[in-house]
């Protein structure tokens, strides 16, 4: 199946140009800045607030009070969901975004491919998150 046939169309529309032209690394950047940005926007923070590292990964799912809850976080599933997909961002950022960045990486079609729909899949699940907002209280 083809890959604009299984992300959404605005995930294909940042990353069409360079997997189309075989450009499966930069393809995959693209994807990964999308993915940066998609919680940047959900988590409200402006462009300074977040990073490529883990500590605003961290600030924005970490328990227990995350900014961007994946879900209800009502039963033990549900934080151990929580807490994975805080650890699977980590991973996004330190295993496929920043090794690219600082490395020069030879990805063919099929790594884009695979690595392209897992980042859809969490843009996904990040925009039908919960979105957070705590109250400050002072001690």
């Amino acid at each position: 199946m083809k890959l604009e046939q299984i992300i959404s169309p605005f995930l294909y529309q940042v990353i069409k140009q360079k997997y189309e032209c075989g450009l499966y690394r930069d393809a995959i950047l693209a994807a990964t800045f999308q993915l940066q940005e998609c919680v940047r926007f959900k988590a409200d923070l402006d462009t300074s607030e977040i990073t490529a590292n883990f500590d605003s990964i961290n600030e924005v799912f970490e328990m227990p009070k995350p900014l961007i809850q994946v879900n209800s976080m009502n039963t033990v599933g549900e934080v151990y969901e929580q807490m994975g997909f805080e650890k699977i961002l980590e991973g996004i950022w330190q295993g496929i975004r920043n090794s690219r960045i600082h490395t020069e990486s030879l990805d063919d079609e099929t790594t884009a491919y695979a690595i392209i729909v897992f980042i859809d899949y969490l843009i996904n699940r990040i925009q039908n998150s919960v979105n957070v907002q705590y109250e400050l209280t002072k001690d």
